[in-house]
């Protein structure tokens, strides 16, 4: 009966960690659209100036750069997002590798603790200070 997977705790840190998995997974799917709508932006403007009859030849670093400024950044924190993803799954998995047991002493109502030890050695105590 204790094997059934209903009797299992589920774990906080696990179910955090799922729902932070997820958030990264739609944050990444966000950059990748902007990076996407900011690249065609981009070669739309370069194509444009092309067209005006700007060359090529000597203007290769400031297409470069329009490049590299306007829709890298977005692929590079996508690619760290995704990166960040995976190792947030990964511990998940570590958390959920170990489910915790609810045993069968927690069904049950609470057992008087009589015949204890540390409540004999606190009642001599208690004694002992009376005394003064």
């Amino acid at each position: 009966m204790m094997d059934n997977p209903l009797f299992y705790k589920s774990s906080k840190k696990g179910r955090f960690f799922r729902v932070l998995f997820v958030a990264c997974c739609v944050f990444v799917v966000v950059l990748l659209v902007t990076a996407f709508i900011y690249l065609a932006a981009c070669h739309q403007n370069i194509s444009r100036q092309l067209a005006q009859g700007i060359p090529v030849r000597g203007n290769e670093l400031a297409i470069a750069n329009l490049y590299f400024t306007s829709c890298v950044p977005y692929f590079v924190l996508a690619s760290a997002m995704v990166f960040c993803a995976f190792m947030i799954r990964k511990m998940a998995a570590c958390t959920d590798s170990v489910p915790e047991k609810l045993t069968p002493c927690m069904f049950n109502p609470a057992i008087e603790a009589g015949g204890s030890v540390f409540i004999e050695q606190a009642e001599l105590e208690e004694d002992k200070d009376d005394d003064w």
